[in-house]
């Protein structure tokens, strides 16, 4: 496929937007939008776990925790042996501070799969929990060879 110029590749003037709203303000509009479908389709099915990931996500983004907290619970008694759920349950436990949950949470994913040492070390959503030595632990019990 031949690569367009660069005058082709810009958007014409009238396609430009009247305003300009900074990358942080483009974030939090899309995940705002994302939550607004997401709803919409969980009105029609309550239990679809791509509306749920969805809204979770998004809530997870704008910071709404106890929101997404729910929503993690409601994807876990779907999905109960899913690693990634419980993860992301993990997640939100530990940006709510409950620790102790956190860590149990972040027990399961890993005895149902998750095992991604390097994003659990920096995702920031895990910071609280990183704070603590059993997390620490985890992380060392997940390193050795098996």
């Amino acid at each position: 496929m031949a690569e367009l110029s660069k005058a082709a590749a810009r958007p014409p003037k009238w396609a430009k937007p009247t305003i300009e709203i900074d990358e942080k303000e483009q974030d939090e509009i899309h995940h705002r939008f994302e939550i607004a479908i997401g709803e919409s389709l969980l009105q029609v099915n309550s239990k679809s776990v791509m509306a749920l990931a969805m809204v979770g996500h998004a809530y997870t983004k704008v910071g709404d925790h106890k929101k997404a907290l729910t929503i993690d619970r409601s994807l876990v008694g779907l999905l109960p042996e899913d690693p990634v759920c419980h993860y992301n349950l993990a997640c939100s436990l530990s940006n709510l501070g409950q620790l102790e949950d956190a860590l149990t949470e972040l027990e399961l994913a890993i005895r149902f799969g998750y095992e991604d040492v390097r994003f659990m070390e920096k995702d920031p959503d895990l910071a609280n929990v990183r704070r603590d030595p059993r997390f620490r632990k985890l992380m060392q019990r997940l390193k050795k060879p098996r």
